[in-house]
């Protein structure tokens, strides 16, 4: 059997303002193992989730978007976790607790949307799939982030996948918004202590607030059944 490579410590070079975070070697190395074990289980999952979206596809125009996005990359990853280092969450807890190294979005048609949610559940309860207890996230009422979450782990629970639920409009305008979104988000990188880029305001952020909000009032409402 071939030895792992070791992995050397790691310092963020995103040209971005603000800090650099950092892992040490050996943080690195835990979190390079993360992502690696997550790499391994994607075709897996890929598989469960795609079996979903081809039953339900005439039924409830069942789309899987986001091909590009399901396993979320390791400079991203090992971003995530440094800055949850820095805010002093430790090490082990956050690689125990991560929820969308692998991750998913699927579509339904506005009128079957509720009840496409509801069969998916029952889909990959019947594959041995358990919801993750207070990982659902419904965000509808949200003005800027219109959608529902939620989080499931493998039979074994090696591995946990999370899968966005959306409407063609809402996953359009979701997609159209997503820089926007972030910089809606900047308050949450500020209560970590990174500064604001120079030309961040509270202005910007409140333009695009309102922008957002404005895009998600031009789709039509998700049917309830």
């Amino acid at each position: 059997m071939t030895a792992k490579k070791p992995v050397a410590a790691w310092k963020d070079d995103s040209t971005a303002p603000g800090r650099r975070p950092e892992l040490t070697a050996d943080q690195n190395q835990a979190v390079t193992d993360r992502w690696e074990a997550a790499r391994t289980a994607h075709k897996g999952l890929d598989a469960a989730v795609e079996a979903v979206e081809e039953t339900l596809r005439d039924t409830h125009g069942a789309k899987l978007e986001g091909k590009q996005h399901r396993l979320m990359g390791l400079k991203a990853f090992r971003r995530t976790v440094a800055l949850q280092l820095e805010d002093h969450v430790p090490l082990d807890k956050i690689l125990r607790l991560v929820r969308d190294l692998n991750r998913y979005t699927l579509t339904f048609a506005p009128n079957s949307y509720t009840e496409g949610v509801r069969h998916t559940y029952a889909l990959l309860h019947e594959r041995g799939y358990a919801i993750v207890p207070g990982s659902e996230q419904n965000t509808w009422e949200d003005p800027v982030y219109k959608g529902f979450r939620a989080v499931w782990q493998q039979p074994d629970g090696a591995a946990r996948f999370e899968i966005a639920f959306h409407t063609p409009d809402s996953y359009r305008v979701k997609t159209e918004n997503h820089l926007l979104y972030d910089l809606y988000r900047e308050s949450h990188l500020r209560a970590l202590g990174e500064e604001p880029p120079e030309n961040m305001t509270e202005s910007h952020e409140d333009a695009a607030k309102v922008l957002q909000h404005q895009r998600y009032g031009e789709i039509p409402a998700k049917g309830n059944k």
